[in-house]
């Protein structure tokens, strides 16, 4: 049985709260005729791989010093495999690893799939080299990377476990709204306060989550304490500020509505997991019009990045209309279910495996 090693910047351990760690546990778990080799934290609950290589970490995280270990031990698994599988995200490391692993010696390289979940900075891209074949999670992101001199760029739409996420019937009594992202620049949340807010002078009842990820060196309590006051300073009273939630499922079932308020997807996927889990669960998303959400754009409601006055305005239009409500949580389950499935998402992988071992 051909084997793969598969590559992410995190353990390929649960939870599966990454779009990298997310899309490489449904390859790993779905796709049949393969076995998989991929890097687990020592003492973690097995990843679903086949075979796994220890390496040391405290949380399961993406850290300088898990991806150095990671980057260390590939080259020596790598030559025991028929293909490798890389999904990451290009970030400020990907320009020094493309370039050092084109000089590798062409006897030690396996064929290589590279799915991107999204760029953090098209700068990253300045002086890159492709891996292999280049898999995009938008036309968008294909059209930078092509245009990058990445020649062979490929759209396949990530997918997510539909059975996890089952269509669920709106909570009556209580409007809150789930803003899930980063404390980062442009990130959105303050776009979802300020957008709440016009929504609550617009005569709708609300709560705001805010389910906030932290990067590395970040001040965190300081952001936190200053997304409250921005909070405050707009009026808004009934605000939770809450961190990392590695299973998302009580939150979304919890939420009415679902905000992706972004002015750059820096940092997340191109299209958020967490917009088809939403969709998934029958829950209408509230998202900016950036060309990544093009291929959701029937289903999401947009409004133009950076417009609180009309976030706030579609935010009351869904909590007070019933029906406009109930089309927008029907269109987004329908879609989810018909384009980005774990299992159509595999399919595509399934074939294009086979298309590089008949290559090789």
């Amino acid at each position: 049985m051909r084997r793969v090693l598969l590559l992410t910047s995190h353990p390929l351990d649960p939870p599966w709260d990454s779009a990298d760690k997310g899309i490489a546990a449904a390859i790993s778990r779905l796709m049949e005729g393969y076995r998989f080799v991929a890097f687990g934290r020592i003492g973690a609950p097995h990843g679903g791989a086949h075979a796994r290589v220890p390496i040391v970490s405290r949380n399961g995280r993406s850290t300088p010093g898990v991806r150095t270990q990671i980057a260390a031990l590939s080259p020596f698994v790598e030559p025991s495999c028929d293909l490798m599988h890389a999904v990451l995200s290009i970030g400020p490391r990907f320009r020094m690893m493309s370039r050092f692993r084109s000089h590798v010696p062409r006897i030690l390289k396996r064929p290589v799939i590279h799915t991107v979940p999204g760029v953090i900075d098209p700068s990253h891209l300045d002086g890159a080299v492709p891996l292999g074949i280049t898999i995009a999670a938008s036309e968008a992101t294909a059209d930078l990377l092509r245009s990058s001199g990445f020649d062979d760029v490929r759209v396949v739409p990530p997918g997510i476990p539909l059975e996890r996420w089952p269509a669920r019937p709106r909570a009556q009594d209580r409007n809150v709204v789930l803003f899930a992202g980063h404390f980062g620049d442009g990130g959105g949340a303050e776009e979802a306060i300020r957008g709440t807010a016009e929504a609550v002078r617009l005569g709708a009842h609300v709560r705001l989550i805010l389910a906030m990820r932290s990067h590395a060196r970040r001040d965190v309590d300081g952001r936190r304490a200053d997304l409250l006051r921005l909070a405050s300073s707009q009026g808004l009273t009934d605000v939770r500020i809450i961190g990392h939630v590695p299973d998302m499922r009580p939150l979304v079932a919890e939420a009415s509505l679902v905000l992706m308020p972004v002015i750059t997807l820096a940092g997340k996927a191109d299209i958020p997991l967490i917009v088809l889990e939403a969709m998934a669960s029958g829950r209408p998303v509230i998202a900016s019009d950036l060309p990544y959400f093009a291929a959701v754009r029937d289903a999401v409601n947009t409004v133009r990045a950076g417009d609180p006055v009309a976030l706030g305005a579609e935010i009351a239009r869904l909590l007070q209309s019933h029906a406009d409500w109930q089309r927008s949580a029907d269109a987004g389950r329908l879609i989810v279910e018909r384009s980005f499935s774990d299992r159509a998402m595999v399919s595509v992988y399934a074939e294009l495996y086979d298309e590089l071992m008949s290559r090789a």
